[in-house]
């Protein structure tokens, strides 16, 4: 998979990206320590890697990921966000949608070193996280799990002395209390200065999911009767801006930010890679099928799979548009807007009269245009028009 596990969160121009696994579990860029989240209620403690009840989204399809988990009368609500500022900051905010209080753990796991001031909890002497008050209590252990000490009402109160092991064992928890149908927020920032944290001012998911959609818009745009489907490669797309900013940028990252049209970032990351790294960027792999990319979890091999179906430039004189197309989407609308090809950009859309797709189109002068997914018969080398295509063969299996 390219990329760390999980799904990536931060922000574009911003640093590599965090990474948010399956339960919630923050992992910074460039940390070896783990954030958890574990909840206490009235009847016990939960912790979401050990829980059944737990379900987790991309809020929007974009690289805001709330999780959520089940506690009595009602529901808890993590969301992890990036967003701008010094330090590459992310939020991770508690939602209490409970009828009654309980207590959020924040549980630092994996560390080497912790020293704690106020509401501000250093860690590895390279990261900060920062809350708008000092948490209530506190646990930490070394070489032993935090869990006994916390879920066993034995966590303390008062100053967290530092702790240090070089053998990056530290296990540290923080108690915060969260009233019911409230929130909590923390921020994550890299380095060692502790933020400000204006609570009141800070971007909400919302706000956040709103920024990245706006991002996504300046892209090659495409509606697909699958919609599962084309929520996936709408997260994808984020995903790959994200990916682009690593360190060390992936060449299925910088094919899917060229294909979709994400021209500074593909231009900025190319600059960041060697020859190597080039020469696999170029080399796209032959299109396949819509089903054939059922299976894939890597969001740049997706796009490129996926762009290559719709669009294929291999030739750029021949234009080969929507290679693929199942049975089941006949008779469903299909759209691609600003696809970047060799000569500027291709737009195109199958609508239907009856049981015959018409093909609306607008490419580059000088070029060829194919849609062997629907008519394999048919082509033209007008730049742009309408064409009424042959009723397609009847459907197999």
């Amino acid at each position: 998979m390219t990329g760390a596990p999980g799904r990536a969160v931060g922000t574009i121009g911003g640093g590599p990206p965090a990474s948010v696994d399956p339960a919630g579990t923050l992992r910074p860029a460039g940390a070896a320590w783990t954030c958890e989240w574990w909840i206490g209620a009235d009847d016990r403690w939960r912790i979401p890697a050990n829980e059944v009840a737990v379900r987790q989204q991309a809020v929007h399809n974009v690289p805001v990921v709330e999780t959520a988990m089940r506690v009595p009368g009602g529901d808890v609500f993590q969301r992890v966000y990036g967003i701008s500022g010094s330090g590459d900051p992310v939020v991770v905010e508690i939602e209490n949608r409970s009828p009654a209080p309980f207590v959020v753990a924040f549980v630092v796991r994996g560390a080497s070193r912790v020293t704690a001031a106020g509401p501000h909890v250093a860690v590895d002497g390279a990261f900060v996280c920062s809350w708008a008050r000092a948490p209530s209590r506190w646990a930490r252990t070394v070489g032993t799990p935090v869990q006994m000490p916390v879920v066993t009402g034995r966590a303390e109160s008062g100053a967290f002395p530092a702790a240090r092991d070089r053998a990056g064992r530290i296990e540290a928890a923080f108690l915060h209390p969260v009233a019911h149908r409230t929130s909590l927020r923390m921020i994550v920032t890299r380095g060692r200065q502790a933020p400000q944290f204006p609570d009141r001012d800070l971007p909400d998911a919302e706000r956040v999911a709103a920024g990245w959609r706006r991002q996504l818009d300046r892209s090659m745009q495409v509606q697909i009767p699958d919609r599962p489907l084309e929520a996936r490669l709408r997260a994808a797309r984020a995903e790959v801006l994200l990916l682009g900013q690593d360190r060390t940028v992936a060449a299925g990252v910088l094919a899917a930010l060229e294909d979709w049209g994400f021209d500074a970032e593909a231009a900025e990351a190319w600059r960041r890679v060697g020859l190597r790294t080039r020469r696999r960027a170029a080399a796209r792999p032959a299109f396949g099928t819509w089903a054939a990319l059922e299976p894939v979890t890597d969001p740049a091999d997706l796009l490129v799979a996926a762009r290559r179906i719709l669009v294929d430039d291999t030739d750029p004189t021949r234009l080969v548009l929507c290679a693929d197309h199942p049975p089941a989407w006949r008779g469903q609308a299909l759209e691609v807007r600003a696809a970047p090809v060799a000569a500027g950009t291709v737009s195109y859309a199958v609508r239907w009269h009856g049981d015959r797709p018409a093909l609306l189109w607008d490419a580059p002068a000088g070029t060829t245009v194919r849609i062997p997914g629907l008519d394999p018969d048919w082509e033209s080398s007008a730049a742009t028009g309408e064409a009424l295509l042959a009723p397609p063969g009847p459907a197999s299996g």
